[in-house]
């Protein structure tokens, strides 16, 4: 298969896999359907992706590696910090690497965006593997530097609000209004920033809220 044909395939089927994935999550529909919609055949699956784990793979990490290596240059850039990053600081961290993702890819990062809540909703046992085999660098150093700016929290509330906190913020992204069409142009980009605010504020609130209360029934 010529090369140039060849990487068509592959992203044909890839990009089929992330709006399907998207909408009816990872065990939701067939690798027929998605072979269907991107014109392309079980060899050409086997032999790109071998399984549907590997498409899961695949798609996380055509993008998300591009968002992670942006998000542990702002993380690297607390390390110099005289004082550990406030709570505002880490929600920046974690919120302004997908928001340039979206600006920088337009309908195609909408999509990932949209596969990415989906994925993280469903609690897929797959994307926790692929997360800890490809990411977890990102996630260790985003806890500690939550620990250090929230000591009012035992851990385990830490770990509970910072799942809440991504799971939020996703959700909240991918089910916008604005997003709900084909993203980009100027009204877009003034509804996204609007918003973004709007989602930080939130997020860094929920944080740095007081420790729950522990019934002692």
């Amino acid at each position: 298969m010529p090369p140039d044909l060849e990487k068509d395939v592959k992203t044909a089927v890839l990009d089929a896999a992330e709006r399907l994935l998207a909408d009816y999550g990872v065990n939701g529909v067939s690798l027929r359907r998605i072979l269907v919609e991107a014109g392309a055949n079980s060899a050409a699956l086997h032999y790109h992706f071998k399984s549907r784990e590997g498409l899961v793979e695949a798609i996380l990490v055509r993008h998300g590696q591009q968002i992670n290596f942006r998000r542990r240059e702002v993380l690297a850039a607390m390390e110099g910090q005289a004082r550990p990053p406030d709570v505002d600081q880490i929600v920046d961290a974690l919120v302004d690497p997908m928001v340039e993702f979206l600006r920088d890819e337009g309908e195609s990062g909408r999509r990932f965006l949209r596969f990415l809540a989906r994925l993280q909703s469903d609690r897929s046992v797959v994307h926790h593997a692929l997360q800890e085999q490809h990411f977890p660098d990102v996630r260790e150093r985003m806890t500690r530097y939550l620990n250090q700016a929230c000591p009012h929290l035992p851990m385990p509330e830490l770990k509970q609000r910072s799942t809440m906190m991504i799971d939020a913020m996703l959700q909240s992204l991918a089910n916008a209004d604005f997003m709900s069409e084909q993203w980009g142009g100027e009204r877009h980009e003034a509804l996204l920033t609007e918003f973004v605010g709007t989602l930080k504020a939130f997020l860094a609130g929920g944080l740095a809220a007081p420790a729950r209360m522990t019934s002692t029934i």
